[in-house]
Formats: structure tokens, sequence, C-alpha cells
């Protein structure tokens, strides 16, 4: 699997400064956390809670944060720090800590928030590896430490002097990614690929959203007169969106069972949803080309529950611990060449698939 896959690096094409796009993101990053480093899912597929791992302070010496009796070392987070960098400093050749210094001790807290949140993705699923008695073979063992000796002979003076690592500190961190892949790849290998279209099904619709439940009568009324949905939508919606694609996940299932049970051409009843009030039409109840697309995220939660069942169950009464003192004195260091190969770009050499 891509380590593009593994890290859920990803901004906003839409709207609002290079500073507003990382932080929103980092708003979403908080609820799509679980098992992203591995699903790739994204655009926004991602996940269910803040850090799922549930880290807490505190730990003594020279670590960062422990999962059961592993330690995670301020030198792994400074490799993923680095990644993250490194990802950040080349998004559309617009490098940000330069580009946005009001913004750089922000951008900083989001990198060390998805960094430490993912290595604590990797050492539970890792941890939980080992528990299940996995292991690397001879031959990926090796490949580990070819990654690793690349990965350090890329680095520049200042990138190594910022890590202070060495190739066994690195080759360790390739094996537990792999290894927690491993699992990964274990616990999903029985889900179903198959999808039905009424599953995957997207639907094109329509809405007006009020804040009035009086409101939305009366547009019930004008529609059963026949006049036109769109015009109502531009005099009466107070959502900025009337246009929606739709899938069985949009909504929850009360809402989903009355919007999928529309026909073309046809609108709902006032519907409540969050203290709002909305009328619904159908422009397209099936569109077949966004279904087809869509039966790739439904195959990406099913693998996503497979694994939260062994991750959560795990997780319910592991024993973690977050060294902020510690944690607080990493940082990202905006002078560094950057020319090095990142992690993630040596991990997709030796171990990538699309």
């Amino acid at each position: 699997m891509s380590m593009n896959r593994m890290i859920h690096l990803q901004m906003s094409a839409d709207g609002g400064s290079r500073a507003g796009q990382y932080r929103k993101k980092r708003k979403t990053h908080r609820k799509k956390l679980r098992i992203a480093v591995f699903a790739g899912l994204l655009a926004g597929l991602m996940f269910t809670s803040a850090c799922s791992v549930p880290l807490v302070s505190s730990v003594t010496g020279r670590y960062v944060f422990s999962v059961g009796s592993e330690k995670c070392s301020v030198e792994e987070t400074k490799i993923i720090l680095l990644q993250y960098q490194k990802e950040y400093s080349s998004f559309y050749g617009i490098n940000l800590w330069e580009d946005d210094a009001d913004g750089t001790e922000s951008l900083e807290a989001y990198v060390k928030d998805m960094t430490v949140s993912q290595l604590a993705e990797i050492y539970t699923l890792y941890v939980i590896a080992g528990e299940r008695e996995m292991e690397l073979s001879e031959e990926e063992k090796a490949q580990t430490a070819g990654a690793a000796a690349e990965y350090m002979n890329s680095l520049a003076e200042n990138e190594l002097a910022y890590l202070g690592v060495t190739e066994n500190e690195v080759e360790t961190l390739f094996e537990k990614y792999l290894l927690a892949h491993k699992l990964y790849t274990s616990l999903t290998e029985d889900v179903s690929q198959e999808v039905s279209d009424d599953e995957a099904r997207v639907m094109e619709l329509k809405q007006i959203c009020v804040s009035e439940n009086e409101t939305a009568e009366q547009l019930i009324a004008q529609l059963d007169a026949g006049t036109d949905f769109s015009s109502l939508a531009e005099s009466y919606n107070e959502s900025g969106t009337t246009d929606l694609q739709v899938t069985r996940t949009t909504y929850d299932d009360e809402v989903t069972e009355l919007l999928f049970a529309m026909d073309t051409g046809e609108y709902s009843d006032v519907i409540e949803i969050d203290g709002s009030y909305y009328v619904f039409y159908c422009t397209n109840y099936f569109n077949e080309e966004l279904t087809e697309e869509n039966k790739d995220n439904v195959v990406t939660r099913r693998m996503e529950d497979a694994v939260s069942d062994a991750y959560d169950s795990y997780t319910d009464s592991l024993d973690s611990s977050l060294n902020e003192t510690v944690w607080s004195e990493v940082t990202v260091d905006s002078e560094l060449e950057l020319d090095g190969a990142s992690f993630g770009e040596i991990y997709d050499s030796y171990f990538g698939t699309e």
C-alpha cells in the first residue's frame, strides 16, 4: 500500500487562504483518524474520533508516548514530522512555511498533531500484530534494512543532525509500519469487494433549508400548487448549498430511508435535521457514474469496520501515555534544506502498491 495512502496529509482545494486550508483540514482530521494510515480514505473519508489511541499524560524518560510496553522515541517522531514538513513544503510548489509566515505556528501545531496521531495508530496496530504473533519474513526484514540505508544516505547533513537518528532506529520504524500494514491486510483480506448499485447509489437532490417549520410547511403548499422548486430555493433557502449529491451515509438511517424512497421529480415532506427544516427535491434518483465511483468508498468503509472491530476492542483496555513535556520540546526546523527523500517516498519504493 502506498505511503501516500498511509499519510493522510490532504488539503482542501476550495476556498480560503492557504492557512485557512490547513486549519480546515485540522478540524476534519480529528474526525478521520481511525485506521487512516492504511485505508487511505480520504477525500475525506477518514474517521471517527480524535486520537483513537487514548493517550494520556505522562511518560517518564525521553520518549514521546507509550502504547502498551512499546515506547515511541523523539527520533521516530522527528522522522514523520519531517515527512509532513516536506509534504507541505512542496504543496503545488508552494513552501507554506515561507509563504504563510503568520500561520507558521499553527501549521507546526497541526503537523505535530498529525505526526503523533499517526504514530500512535501505527504503534497500536504494531502491538496488536505482536499479540497475534505476526512477524516479518527474512525477505521483508532485508527490505526494511535496505530501505533504512537508502533513507539515511538520501538525507542532507543538516537533516541528519536534526533527526539525530541511527540507521538501526530507522530500520525499526520501517518494520513497525510494515508489520502494522500486514495486520491491516490480514484483517481486511476477507472483506467482500462486491458492492451492489443500490448500496452505493448516489442521488442528486436540491434542498431548501429554513429555520421555521411553519415556513417549510408553506413551501410544501406552494410546491403542491405547482410552484417551481428552484425558484423557491432561490428565495427561501437559508443554506449556502442548494444542489446535493447524497449517498446512504450522508444522513442518519431515518432520513436516508425517506430520501432514497424518492424518485426523480419527486419532493419530500418536511424533514427536521439538527433543528432546521428541510424540503428535498430529487433531480436524479440514480447517478450511474457517481454510483460506480462510490463503490470504492463502500469497500473502504467495510475495511474500516473490520479493522475497528479488532482495534477498538484492544484500545478499550490499552495502557497508553503521552509525555507532553518531551513532545512540547520537539519542533519543526524551517531552515532545513529538505532535499533528501522522505520516509514515505522510500516506503513506497520498497513496499508501496496502488
